[in-house]
């Protein structure tokens, strides 16, 4: 999906995302919002589109803890025996340590975006 579609911006994130109701291998977190999530299994799984499921988010950046998440399925597309689900956030245990988390991402990607912030020293030195 088109980023300027979206009401979110998503951030592509390493982490893992664990689920025994979906698989009892973890998922590979792809990207997060503040409303939703994509995950992907080097498996098939079976999934239904109408439950809820509790999402354990291991965030590679330990800094930021693991989350708590209670999804619902938007999409799953399955292709050569893999994966790949997109998930909507509900309100959920972990949905302020998410929140804060998405903000701490915004402002990383605002900084790298933001010339001025990259510059050291405003002024010259000549040699």
């Amino acid at each position: 999906m088109r980023e300027k579609s979206r009401r979110d911006p998503r951030f592509e994130v390493l982490g893992r995302a664990l689920c025994d109701e979906i698989s009892a291998l973890p998922g590979s977190l792809i990207d997060i919002s503040a409303r939703g999530c994509k995950i992907f299994y080097s498996v098939p799984v079976t999934l239904h589109l109408e439950d809820d499921y509790t999402l354990f988010v291991q965030l590679a950046d330990r800094a930021s803890g693991d989350l708590t998440l209670i999804c619902h399925p938007a999409w799953v597309n399955e292709d050569s025996g893999q994966t790949t689900i997109g998930m909507n956030i509900l309100r959920s245990p972990d949905s302020e340590k998410l929140k804060f988390f998405v903000q701490e991402m915004q402002a990383k990607k605002d900084r790298e975006q933001n010339p001025q912030s990259q510059i050291i020293v405003s002024k010259c030195n000549f040699i």
